[in-house]
Formats: structure tokens, sequence, C-alpha cells
């Protein structure tokens, strides 16, 4: 038809004629997109469906988060009172350990004295009035040169 116009030199009844199929070809192909390609329901549900999961994902990591925090806090209050405790059993048993110290060192000093004063009731402090003399070796003293004995000659010959 649009052929058969531009054929007779009608043009305004050609533009018309092809701007009218060209109106119905563009609408059918929306209506086929929207029904056949385009139908977004079914990816709106998937959609959906992924951001409960992320959103759900999402509160248990913060959940997660929380208890992580909550039990690095327990930790730590824990361990400063186990510090507290050990530093308080360490304070005790160092004052346990100084009082027993004292003890032995007192012991010991008393010992000491003792046998000191038993040392000078013995007179083992007590000035000598001569130095002893040790118990040493002498050497013999020179004895007086003897004369010598001839020497023996034998088959009369002489010595040097």
């Amino acid at each position: 038809m649009i052929i058969q116009h531009a054929s007779h030199n009608n043009v305004a009844g050609s533009i018309g004629g092809a701007c009218l199929v060209m109106v119905g070809l563009s609408l059918v192909i929306l209506i086929l997109v929207r029904i056949w390609i385009c139908n977004t329901n079914e990816e709106r549900r998937i959609l959906a469906a992924a951001q409960r999961e992320a959103q759900s994902e999402r509160t248990r990591y913060i959940a997660a988060q929380a208890a992580h925090t909550n039990e690095l806090g327990r930790n730590r209050r824990e361990m400063a009172v186990e510090r507290a405790r050990l530093a308080a059993t360490l304070r005790a048993e160092r004052a346990k350990m100084q009082a027993e110290f004292d003890n032995t060192r007192a012991k010991e000093l008393s010992e000491a004295f003792q046998t000191g004063a038993e040392m000078e009731r013995a007179g083992v402090f007590k000035k000598r009035q001569q130095p002893v003399r040790g118990n040493l070796l002498t050497f013999p003293k020179k004895q007086p040169a003897a004369p010598e004995a001839e020497r023996s000659r034998e088959h009369g010959v002489g010595g040097p």
C-alpha cells in the first residue's frame, strides 16, 4: 500500500502510512517484550529473597561481632582478677619467705655468737707470749768434712 501511494505521487499518504506501520510495529514489539522478555516478577522475587538473606547474614554478623566483643571483655575481666589473685599470692609467699629468712638468719647469728663466746672462754683468742713454731722439717747441718780415704790402687795403676 505504501508502495502504491508512493508510486502515484501521494507523498502525504505514504508518510502517514509509514508512520502508522512503524507505530503499530513498535506497539507489538513493546507488548511482546513486556510479556515474554521483561517479565520482572520472578527477578523481583529472587532479588527480594537475596536481600532478605543478606539482611539475615548482616544480622548474624553483627550478633557474632557483639558476642566476640562480650567474650573479649569477659576474658579481660577474668585476666585482671587472676592477675590480682596471683599478685596477692606472690606478696604472701614473699612475706613468708622473708620471715623464714629472718628466722634462719637469727638462728645462724645466735649460733655464731655462741660459738664465738665458747671459743673466747676456751682461750682461743688470747694473745700468746711466744709465737708458736711450726713443725717444719729442718735441713741437716753441714757435717765436718771427713778425711778422704786413700784410693785403692789395683795393679799399681793410680787413679785420676
